[in-house]
């Protein structure tokens, strides 16, 4: 098979039977259509380990990368670990459709001038299967573009195929960010939407497992984990989708104010929007349940939004951190990163 630019990482973590016979598998289906493979282990099974190595020995390339370290830590070692124009994130405990695989390495062969590849995500639960769709990208108006990225699925935007130069930008804005939270991976969004030039394609090559996100309980406790290792705990979870939809916000003017862009204020009604409806729900279906402290620092928050008739994003900020630092004693410096470090973290490599 001749050998494709394009690098498949995969950050692993699981050590179960079942779940590194599926890794095997997802390993053997990329390297068959010509894809660098890159394994980022933190799991620290000697015995998973030999096993790939025996597999696979100089097949694959395996990225240096410490044993239970953050999943931001490992993404990033696999990227770093990647030589390949185009890097594509896949997971150990997903599966993937051959004929999308296919499609995929031949779109890269024959084309040129892209920045990345997209293509529809199937998810599965235990429940139902259903499709999403890639973004509509036919407008060259730059805010429409931006809108269609920002409303799109989350797998859609984060397991498609990308440029060095998007990724590049991608993790050194996160890597800089102070707090290391699981909404960070939304963000790319962005970045796809600034560099642009993203071919979509109609055959989808992932079946994305989204039974972690299957019900509130299950959101709880994948996100309580995120939080944990941050430094914080399960009360976060009551702010993650305001904190989700304001630093997105924040990102984006950001990015604007870089390019000499007016703010595009038609983005923030799909974006924000979304994230504070999915707030207020929340709240509504936890307000019994939410700690007396957690709805103290909150509250101020809550009744700005409800009766103030414009957004502003850095008043929001500054709840946030209060919020934050009524709970911990400290924001975990997501204040000042936003006044004074976010416009370095976002320029583009050189």
């Amino acid at each position: 098979m001749n050998k494709i630019d394009a690098s498949i990482v995969i950050p692993t973590h699981r050590s179960d039977t079942s779940s590194v016979r599926r890794l095997i598998s997802t390993i053997d289906l990329f390297l068959q259509h010509g894809f660098e493979v890159v394994l980022a282990d933190n799991s620290g099974c000697l015995k998973k380990s030999q096993q790939l190595h025996s597999e696979f020995s100089n097949e694959i390339a395996f990225a240096e990368t410490e044993i239970d370290c953050k999943a931001s830590e490992n993404f990033f070692a696999g990227f770093t670990a990647a030589s390949s124009k185009y890097v594509m994130f896949v997971s150990d405990d997903d599966l993937f459709i051959s004929t999308g695989v296919q499609a995929l390495a031949h779109a890269i062969k024959h084309s040129t001038g892209y920045e990345g590849f997209s293509a529809p995500v199937v998810h599965h639960t235990q429940e139902n299967t259903s499709v999403a769709s890639p973004p509509d990208l036919s407008s060259q108006n730059p805010t429409d573009i931006l809108i269609a990225w920002a409303t799109c699925d989350a797998a859609v935007s984060f397991y498609g195929c990308y440029s060095q130069t998007i990724w590049q930008r991608y993790f050194r804005f996160v890597n800089q960010h102070p707090v290391k939270l699981a909404h960070h991976d939304q963000f790319l969004r962005f970045f796809i939407a600034d560099v642009g030039n993203i071919m979509c394609l109609k055959s989808a090559w992932m079946v994305y497992d989204r039974s972690n996100w299957a019900d509130q309980q299950s959101m709880y406790n994948s996100f309580e984990g995120f939080y944990l290792s941050a430094g914080f705990d399960g009360r976060m979870y009551y702010a993650e989708p305001l904190w989700e939809g304001i630093e997105g916000v924040l990102c984006q003017f950001k990015l604007d104010e870089l390019a000499g862009r007016k703010v595009q204020q038609a983005f923030i009604s799909h974006w924000w929007g979304c994230r504070f409806d999915i707030s207020k729900k929340l709240i509504a279906a936890n307000r019994h349940a939410i700690p007396p402290d957690v709805w103290h620092t909150l509250e101020p928050l809550i009744n700005y939004l409800d009766t103030s008739n414009h957004i502003d994003a850095y008043q929001i900020l500054q709840f946030l951190s209060q919020f934050m630092v009524g709970l911990y004693g400290r924001d975990g410096g997501l204040q000042d990163f936003w006044l004074h470090q976010a416009t370095a973290s976002l320029k583009a490599p050189k």
